[in-house]
This record gives C-alpha cells, sequence and structure tokens, in this order.
C-alpha cells in the first residue's frame, strides 16, 4: 500500500479587481479623505464650466457616494465622474464582505428581492453569471432608490454575489450610478468591470486603473 500525501490549495484571502484607465480608486480611510475626493471634484467640475450651485450638486452627489462606502465598511471603492455636454456622469464600484442569511440560503434570500417594474419606475431582477476561474455568481440587478446620508437618488444598481471558498462570507461587486438613462451600458459596464475579478491565495490589492496595484488593501479579512 502506498502513502500519498495531498496538499489542499490555500483558500482565496484577497482579491484584484481592475477598473477603467479613467476611474479612480477612493481612499476610505478618514472623512479627510472624503474632503480630498470632493475638493478635486468641484475643481474639476468648475474648470468645465459648471455653475457653482451645479458644482456643488455634482460634488455633494460624489460626497455621499464615497461616504456610504466608508460607512457601510466597504473593503474597496472606485469611481469615475466625467462631465459631458448633457450633463454629469457618475458611476462607483464598491467591494464588500457580506455575512449570508443564518439559513444558508443565499439562492433563495437573493430571488426574495426580486420585482418587477413600480409606479415610480424602479424594478429588480435575480440572474447570474460566470466569471473565469470562478465560476457561476448570483447577480441582482436593476433601478433602484438609493438613501445616501437622507437623500434618495434613484439609480441603475448592479450587485454580484461571489461565494468565497473555504469562507461563510460572501465577496459582493456593487456597481452604481444615478445616470439612469444610460441603463443598459451602465449594466454591460458594470458587467466587464466584475468579470475581471479575481480571488487571490494572499493579501492582495484591488487593482487600479489599467491594472496597477491601487493602495487599498483588497482581503476580505480586512472587513
Amino acid at each position: 500500500m502506498t502513502d500519498v500525501t495531498t496538499t489542499a490549495a490555500p483558500a482565496p484571502t484577497g482579491f484584484r479587481l481592475r477598473t477603467p484607465e479613467d476611474w479612480v480608486d477612493f481612499s476610505l480611510a478618514d472623512e479627510a479623505s472624503e474632503n480630498r475626493i470632493a475638493h478635486d471634484v468641484w475643481t474639476q467640475a468648475r474648470d468645465a464650466g459648471l455653475s457653482e450651485i451645479q458644482a456643488g450638486a455634482f460634488t455633494e452627489s460624489v460626497r455621499r457616494s464615497v461616504r456610504h462606502a466608508r460607512r457601510s465598511g466597504a473593503v474597496h471603492a472606485a469611481g469615475t465622474f466625467q462631465l459631458y455636454e448633457d450633463g454629469p456622469f457618475t458611476a462607483t464600484v464598491l467591494v464588500s464582505v457580506v455575512t449570508p442569511p443564518a439559513s444558508g440560503d443565499l439562492l433563495g434570500a437573493l430571488t426574495a428581492v426580486q420585482h418587477p417594474e413600480q409606479a415610480d419606475g424602479t424594478w429588480r431582477r435575480v440572474g447570474t453569471a460566470q466569471i473565469n476561474d470562478i465560476g457561476t455568481v448570483g447577480r441582482v440587478y436593476g433601478v433602484q432608490h438609493v438613501t445616501l446620508d437622507e437623500a434618495t437618488i434613484r439609480s441603475v444598481v448592479m450587485h454580484t454575489v461571489v461565494p468565497l471558498p473555504g469562507a461563510t462570507n460572501v465577496l459582493v461587486v456593487t456597481g452604481s450610478s444615478p445616470n439612469v438613462a444610460e441603463v443598459d451600458e451602465l449594466f454591460a459596464l458594470f458587467d466587464t468591470i466584475t468579470r475581471t475579478l479575481e480571488l487571490t491565495p494572499s493579501t492582495g490589492t484591488a487593482a487600479g486603473p489599467a491594472g496597477h496595484s491601487a493602495a487599498t488593501e483588497g482581503g476580505p479579512e480586512s472587513a
């Protein structure tokens, strides 16, 4: 009889995520980092010709998104703020580590949040997606009312739920944007970003523009 020794592959404890080149990685460290981001957005808006009222509204929207990410315990956040002739475009992607329902029935919990289009234009659907080297993941997407610092904004939202091998928690990648007129384009964008997700066997970093390492640690153990 021959003895065979097997070594289990290390369980993923980190992740990498790539975002487009014109996106920026947010520091979620403290309120000071939030203020720096808001100042940069204000300057960009004014330089682009927006009035003080328009720049203020745009900046406050960005500030709410960053503050929400920081306070909700996201382990990574990135976003883009572009100004076009027909108005501003803003979108964010958050990565969070979430504990599933006590029942362990994650699929059932996802199905429960599905609902058809409402009179106010909101709707939510549940599906699945495939990510290379990860497999089948759950997805909840639609147009929802998102509350940020007591302000409610109708937004395009996509949550992708990724089981973590060897762990009870799941990784959730959330893309959101208030630009509801571009709903299909945003779903395609968030899907493209999410499909770059890689689970790493050791503490990784969330990849920034063009895949360069960002300062934000991308490890579920940091949640």
